[in-house]
């Protein structure tokens, strides 16, 4: 139902008609989502779906677009609208497997830092042998070099 003020109700939520096929998407996917949500609120009805949508935006960014700290606040929303009657099982899921793939990320960020650190060690310990062969082997040839005339005389 359109409104005067740009928003259509979806599902006894006011939303913006750009976010219309989003919401709906949402309650035919999920149509438990907000069945223990009664507030009589028009306003914090309002507030509850821009959380979600808010919420839905943060876990389609790339994990290492994000911080351990907004990933925090994503799952203490996620825990507020859950308090508050909102069944958010198939959200929460995605919020942990992204929490997951941060932490794999993450890990593996620094292991592959670790690995940069031992090649650049081990190039360094390949050049100290390279320069000590050469060495050597000026030596070697200085060594058997055969003597001239003047250098006996």
């Amino acid at each position: 139902m359109w409104n005067g003020d740009g928003t259509v109700e979806v599902n006894g939520f006011r939303v913006f008609y750009s976010e219309v096929d989003c919401v709906r998407r949402i309650f035919e996917r999920h149509p438990e989502t907000a069945l223990n949500v009664r507030p009589k609120n028009q306003m914090v009805k309002n507030a509850y779906m821009n959380n979600i949508l808010d919420l839905i935006d943060i876990i389609c960014l790339a994990p290492q677009e994000l911080t351990e700290e907004e990933l925090r606040d994503a799952e203490n929303t996620l825990l507020d609208l859950e308090e508050v009657g909102f069944k958010l099982d198939w959200l929460k899921t995605k919020l942990e497997e992204l929490c997951v793939k941060k932490k794999k990320m993450d890990e593996r960020g620094a292991r592959m830092r670790e690995l940069d650190g031992m090649i650049v060690e081990q190039r360094q310990v390949l050049w100290a042998l390279e320069t000590q062969l050469k060495n050597e082997e000026n030596e070697a040839v200085s060594d058997s070099a055969r003597l001239g005339f003047e250098d006996v005389v």
